[in-house]
């Protein structure tokens, strides 16, 4: 690609696409690096009035540039990249601009306009049925079902879009699976038994290892082995809790977040609350899972940390967000993390609270099968008793 840009007059509309493909291509490589690449590859494009060659550059560089401190840019070019596509009345180019609308909504909370936005894939996707498509729209219909709690859904979905990217030769296929079902047997309460699959993809998926490694400190704590979150959290430390800044950052820092939390030592509590709040408005999502508002998870930091009346806004906030938007796993675990707060507080009326937040974690934990939440809400009621 450097080659072939070399080569390339200043000014021409293939540059601009050679340069945002490279962009892509370089998504877990420096941010800096990607931002030049995109910049110069959105001078060419709309210099040249091109709706159409805009709207690929657009999607292209979307990825590449979808982390935290860059939301609103990215949302107002894909708002921009649907207008276009609209235009043109391309369903192609409707698809990709959906595609990169829809995980960009979920960053910013609006879980309506990803749905939208994975409607328009799937529509797009039943019409030209284009395996490469099919695909892309199936591991969208199980990201959404994920965020609304059902797991069973979201399994039968990622399993069919294993099957469809399998099939016509996806290379990311069993890759996106993993992570797609990872995140399933996290609402289920299994993750722990996943921690052989999560190594493997350490070793087979070296850009995503630094993210997989947060979610094999989770395994540990979810499962109750509290000395290996640790020690992987120790070795978090290590870095100066530093991820590669890429979309899966906001994953990866909650992942370490929780097991934080599990562990309940403000040594590792402290640091990563710091690197999370500036985005405390933000979801935590990489485009095939989205794990809920991020003021949960700084709900739980700051119940560690001891400072509960941060705590009970983050709590209030995420519960307001996740009853919008039907995210039913996030509102169970927000509510048993709010409700522990509560009993651990203690202040007049918290322990009244608490019993309800516990005994609704509890409830729709059980009738949706999020295992250790239930567990967890259930314990905590106990010792309430």
């Amino acid at each position: 690609m450097e080659l072939a840009l070399d080569r390339l007059d200043a000014h021409d509309l293939d540059r601009a696409l050679l340069l945002a493909t490279l962009c892509a291509e370089l998504v877990y490589g420096a941010l800096e690096r990607r931002q030049a690449l995109a910049d110069e590859a959105l001078t060419i494009a709309q210099a040249s009035g091109d709706d159409a060659v805009i709207v690929r550059v657009l999607h292209r560089v979307f990825l590449p540039l979808d982390v935290p401190f860059l939301l609103d840019e990215s949302l107002a070019r894909i708002a921009d990249a649907m207008e276009r596509a609209e235009r043109l009345d391309d369903p192609v180019l409707r698809f990709w601009a959906a595609d990169s609308r829809a995980p960009a909504a979920a960053r910013s909370g609006d879980v309506e306009e990803m749905r939208r936005c994975i409607e328009i894939k799937t529509a797009v996707a039943e019409q030209l049925d284009q395996p490469t498509l099919r695909w892309v729209a199936t591991y969208g219909r199980a990201w959404r079902a994920q965020i609304e709690g059902d797991n069973d859904l979201a399994e039968q979905l990622a399993t069919d879009a294993l099957q469809i990217g399998t099939e016509s030769g996806q290379p990311d296929a069993s890759t996106f699976f993993g992570v797609q079902f990872g995140y399933v047997s996290y609402q289920r309460g299994t993750l722990g038994e996943l921690v052989p699959m999560l190594e493997q993809m350490m070793a087979e998926a070296p850009d995503i290892a630094d993210v997989s490694r947060g979610s094999l400190a989770l395994a540990h704590a979810e499962a109750g082995r509290l000395d290996d979150a640790r020690r992987v959290l120790e070795e978090f430390a290590a870095t100066d809790f530093d991820l590669p800044v890429d979309g899966n950052w906001s994953l990866g820092m909650i992942s370490y977040a929780l097991a934080a939390s599990a562990v309940g030592d403000p040594r590792y509590a402290a640091p990563v609350f710091d690197r999370l709040e500036p985005w405390a408005d933000q979801w935590a999502t990489g485009g095939l899972s989205t794990s809920g508002p991020l003021t949960i998870f700084l709900g739980g930091l700051a119940t560690v940390l001891g400072r509960y009346d941060d705590a009970d806004g983050y709590f209030a906030r995420a519960a307001e967000s996740t009853a919008r938007t039907g995210a039913k796993c996030s509102a169970a675990l927000t509510d048993q993390l709010w409700g522990q707060m509560l009993a651990e507080r203690n202040a007049p009326g918290d322990l009244d609270r608490a019993r309800d937040l516990l005994t609704k974690a509890q409830t729709v934990a059980a009738t949706n099968g999020y295992a250790n939440v239930e567990r967890r809400a259930t314990e905590a009621l106990q010792r309430l008793a």
